[in-house]
């Protein structure tokens, strides 16, 4: 009887301990994204929403509504499948931004550098959906970054580039 309330408590304590710590885990939200906010857009930008200092908070609505197009390619952890979502130059152009470089950001703390102009020079989307299908944190969305790697494999199909195929995007910071 003895040994099972140590046993118990031992539990107890354990999930003491560790309930800090899973609690911050589901509150964390990366630099460069805003919880709620389906897309922060940061840096050298024209133009920014109300209340946000220095920053383009876009809702999913809005993001939605923009004009998508369709890259048809596959990935390292994907077969071949079109991906749908609105230009990144259409999104970049939205909030008038005026910078080169580009960090992408996504929930899991991941970012890349790169520049703006090798993304837009290959119809780079911020991709929704594959194959008709809305992406979820659980399959590379809410965004995924995508460009026609199949038509452009000597450029596209390197180490670094595949760097840029940012999921889970929830941040850009133009630079």
């Amino acid at each position: 009887m003895f040994k099972r309330i140590i046993f118990s408590l031992g539990w107890l304590l354990i999930g003491i301990c560790l309930y800090p710590l899973s609690a911050n885990a589901a509150m964390h939200v990366p630099n460069g994204c805003k919880q709620h906010i389906f897309l922060t857009i940061t840096g050298k930008i024209g133009k920014t929403t109300e209340g946000a200092e220095s920053a383009y908070e876009m809702s999913e609505r809005e993001f939605l509504a923009l004009p998508t197009s369709t890259v048809t390619t596959s990935t390292p952890w994907t077969s071949k499948s079109d991906f749908v979502g609105p230009l990144l130059s259409k999104v970049l152009g939205e909030v008038d931004a005026k910078g080169k470089r580009l960090r992408l950001v996504a929930l899991d703390n991941f970012s890349v550098e790169v520049d703006a102009d090798y993304l837009e020079k290959y119809g780079t989307v911020l991709a929704t959906s594959k194959d008709g299908v809305r992406l979820t944190i659980r399959d590379f969305g809410p965004v995924f970054v995508m460009y026609p790697r199949d038509s452009f494999t000597k450029e596209l199909d390197t180490p670094a580039a595949e760097s840029y195929l940012v999921w889970q995007l929830c941040g850009i910071e133009v630079e």
